[in-house]
């Protein structure tokens, strides 16, 4: 009889080794973390292109702010010579306001210190043609008024010398409220005050206000043939500067408390400069652009353009130095530029924004213009 082998073989088994699992987990890992990387570099990208636009709009919207307000620099009073420079008088509530411009310009450059954004202040007129028909009534225009006799002499007594209105050729656009100046002529004193009542034809009345503009006996000069009246409106007085925070801001000097209202314009703007373009041989050619505030009329009437940069920033941090130097706002070579230094076949002013920290992982866009003074130009 034969033998019968009862052995049974045992089941292969189904499934994942160990090592073959590992293997598996490790390569979905990699493929993970290659997949996010590629991600994670799109979308820095993304961002980076992102902000950049805003920068590049923000930078864009600033510079068209400033230039707008200087189109407008000295509109009421620039284009008479004499008026250009004049020591300003103003009293506020009896006493001297110190918020007023030094000087009747129509543009101030605070140059800033250790390499901070400087600060551009704009003046002009208030009156303006409203293109709105209903309106050219109430706003009008400004145009100088000649002064004449019998004169204005705040000493004055009795009526033969007035000394509560000023009698001019043309009264025309001046309106009650508005705010004078007195010019009497190059480098002389200007003093301001208020129109207190309805001009008449050919008189602008001044009756004495302590607590407005109007302290007793000011202005102090008497008018002499000559003198004229500019007529400021309300007075349009704005101040541009770059805060800590990084804004472009605007502050109006309101007239009726002297108060400043402060506006914000743009963020992410790190830097601003404006230097004064100048015609040094005052042949009408502007040839130099510098920070130094002119002393004097004739100087001042040198004075035809303003150059200005603003330096935009863009929000997106990044990882890397992106920016290994300080921007350069590249001048040219036309002309003598103060701060300017040789950087290749051009000029260059350096935007020292190397005190602001992690500045160098931004990515940055400069704007620059050169505006002219247009008020200027068209002297009388």
């Amino acid at each position: 009889m034969k033998s019968v082998n009862h052995t049974h073989r045992r089941p292969l088994q189904t499934g994942f080794s160990l090592v073959e699992v590992s293997v598996g987990l490790l390569i979905g890992l990699l493929c993970t973390l290659v997949i996010a990387t590629v991600l994670s570099s799109a979308e820095g990208q993304r961002r980076g292109t992102t902000q950049g636009s805003d920068a590049q709009v923000s930078g864009s919207l600033a510079l068209y702010s400033i230039q707008r307000e200087l189109l407008m620099a000295g509109y009421g009073f620039a284009s008479e010579a004499p008026a250009l420079g004049c020591s300003l008088q103003a009293s506020f509530g009896g006493v001297a306001a110190a918020q007023m411009p030094a000087v009747l310009a129509p543009v101030l450059i605070t140059q800033g210190a250790a390499g901070a954004s400087d600060q551009l202040r704009v003046i002009s007129s208030s009156k303006f043609i409203d293109p709105r028909p209903a309106t050219l009534s109430t706003v009008g225009y400004t145009i100088p008024s000649r002064i004449i006799g019998p004169h204005y002499d705040p000493n004055a007594v009795g009526g033969v010398q007035p000394k509560t209105s000023y009698n001019v050729f043309s009264s025309i656009s001046i309106r009650q409220g508005d705010l004078m100046v007195a010019v009497i002529g190059a480098n002389q004193p200007c003093g301001m005050f208020q129109v207190t009542g309805v001009p008449g034809a050919q008189v602008v009345p001044r009756a004495d206000d302590q607590a407005g503009w109007n302290a007793a006996k000011h202005p102090a000069q008497a008018t002499v043939d000559g003198a004229f009246l500019v007529n400021l409106g309300r007075m349009v007085d704005i101040i541009y500067s770059v805060d800590a925070n990084r804004r472009l801001l605007a502050a109006a000097l309101d007239t009726s408390n002297l108060s400043r209202n402060s506006v914000e314009l743009q963020g992410n703007i790190v830097m601003f400069k404006a230097m004064y373009g100048r015609s040094a041989a005052g042949n009408g050619v502007v040839d130099t652009y510098d920070y130094t505030t002119p002393s004097n009329n004739a100087e001042w009437q040198n004075v035809l353009a303003v150059r200005i940069a603003v330096l935009a920033r863009s929000s997106q941090f990044e990882k890397d130095e992106v920016t290994p130097a300080v921007p350069q706002w590249d001048v040219g070579t036309t002309g003598t530029v103060a701060d300017a230094a040789t950087c290749g076949a051009s000029k260059c002013v350096a935007m020292d924004i190397s005190s602001q920290s992690d500045w160098k992982h931004y990515r940055y866009k400069l704007f620059d213009t050169i505006v002219p003074l247009r008020n200027q130009r068209w002297k009388s």
